[in-house]
């Protein structure tokens, strides 16, 4: 381009071309049960444990 850049903003984006729209936020884990959470709490700290 031999032009200043300030004499070619207008022609730049000239062109077929689709802005993407942003992702939907994913959707909320469900609330488990309690009686579920209690049994899979001692699990679960089997598991993270170091």
């Amino acid at each position: 381009m031999d032009q200043p850049i300030d004499q070619c903003l207008d022609t730049f984006w000239q062109g077929d071309f689709t802005l993407r729209d942003t992702p939907p936020e994913p959707p909320a884990p469900p609330d488990l049960p309690p009686d579920l959470s209690e049994l899979l709490a001692p699990l679960y700290r089997h598991l993270t444990a170091e």
